[in-house]
């Protein structure tokens, strides 16, 4: 799946964004029109369609509910985005390192050339690719602590 969209789109209108999204007191955008999480150029109808899963298997019945599997949407969302990074990043610097690692090792295997993609990033690229992955795995963890309070909240409050 790729969630971005091709590099030609264009900047959304963010009138119609507000338009179609309900603003609560404290700010937190909630609904089904509601894409926080996303870039201008990222596929909303993937996030719809993540959304409505994750509602699907929760059943929210209360309006703290849908907020709470609205953000266990988003941390799946940014931690899907944070992975893509990593691949897209070690794409790019094994496609520059290819016909180098090849001559180093001659039908080197994907692994070979992931590795040699690593060795041979810029330090600061590294570093970057690191800090991604570091935000992958936090927002798992949110995730996890997200859908715990709510089935907690469900079990504690049926209706």
């Amino acid at each position: 799946m790729h969630i971005s969209e091709p590099a030609d789109c264009a900047f959304p209108d963010v009138d119609l964004l507000t338009h179609h999204t309900k603003v609560a007191e404290d700010g937190i955008l909630t609904g089904p029109k509601a894409t926080g999480a996303l870039t201008f150029c990222e596929r909303k109808e993937y996030y719809k369609k993540l959304r409505a899963a994750v509602h699907e298997q929760y059943k929210p019945a209360t309006i703290y509910q849908h907020i709470l599997a609205d953000r266990i949407a988003e941390c799946i969302w940014r931690a899907e985005r944070y992975a893509s990074f990593e691949a897209n990043a070690l794409t790019l610097q094994i496609q520059r390192q290819w016909d180098h690692t090849n001559e180093l090792v001659p039908k080197a295997s994907p692994g070979v050339h992931a590795l040699q993609a690593w060795l041979t990033m810029d330090p600061a690229q590294r570093k970057s690719l690191q800090e991604a992955l570091k935000l992958e795995e936090r927002y798992w963890r949110r995730h996890r602590a997200l859908a715990a309070e709510l089935r907690l909240i469900q079990r504690l409050h049926p209706n």
